[in-house]
């Protein structure tokens, strides 16, 4: 299998070269093209105003490698235009360095990545390892295997144009992570806005909203599974609007 690598932790992330030594020693080809600095939080925006560059690197486990100067959607873009002639049979987003469970899939630039490369027609997976203290140090091999286990039983298991997966991996030994559990998306991040004062101006300070419901995506990974949602660009409320036929103008 052919996979190509981006992330929006940036090209020297440990969770991205940690996802390509696993998918090299599991015997799979790996390209990599991915932001040439941290785009955290850059959600589905992309670059539209100057050109892109794309900066040739070289690490042992990739065939091919490129550092590009836009954000983790131009890198899903580019990076299958730039591998067209061997197409990728699958783009991964990470290893992200933080949970992108809930409400965080609307400002994640690792699943505004996945999300990109699914609309320009690949299969794609998001991976992110649900850290909370950030100033520790990480393993991020278990992630890193886990996803290698996805994205072989994704091979049997494509999506349609448009939809992608997404998994969030909990801080555990691979060994102790339960399984994996298909899950909903928790309400997190849908609150008041919270800010404290730092440096003269305001820095965002997000609070989780309490939810009882055990069968989110938060609560599994509370409990010790890794989470697999499936995700797509349609932002449409699935609800009756035939109401709205009634507005007259």
């Amino acid at each position: 299998m052919h996979v190509l690598l981006t992330n929006d932790d940036g090209i020297l992330a440990p969770g991205i070269h940690t996802l390509g030594e696993v998918f090299s020693a599991a015997g799979h080809r790996v390209s990599v093209c991915a932001p040439d600095r941290e785009r955290s939080a850059a959600s589905h925006s992309t670059s539209l105003a100057a050109p892109l560059h794309a900066e040739p690197r070289q690490f042992e486990w990739a065939e091919n490698a490129w550092a590009v100067d836009g954000t983790p959607v131009d890198c899903a873009s580019l990076g299958l235009f730039l591998t067209r002639g061997d197409a990728p049979d699958l783009v991964i987003a990470g290893v992200n360095r933080g949970m992108n469970y809930g409400g965080a899939v609307v400002y994640s630039g690792t699943v505004g990545a996945a999300m990109e490369a699914s609309m320009c027609g690949a299969q794609a997976l998001a991976v992110s390892l649900c850290i909370e203290k950030w100033d520790e140090d990480f393993d991020f091999v278990p992630p890193a295997r886990a996803a290698l286990r996805v994205a072989e039983w994704m091979r049997g298991h494509p999506l349609p144009l448009g939809a992608f997966y997404n998994l969030n991996v909990p801080v555990l030994p691979y060994e102790d992570i339960k399984g994996i559990a298909a899950a909903r998306l928790a309400p997190v991040f849908l609150d008041e806005p919270f800010y404290v004062r730092e440096d003269g101006g305001w820095r965002y300070r997000g609070r989780a909203r309490e939810f009882d419901d055990t069968g989110t995506d938060a609560a599994f990974i509370r409990q010790g599974y890794a989470t697999l949602t499936k995700l797509t660009w349609n932002c449409r409320l699935d609800a009756d609007d035939a109401e709205l036929n009634g507005i007259e103008l």
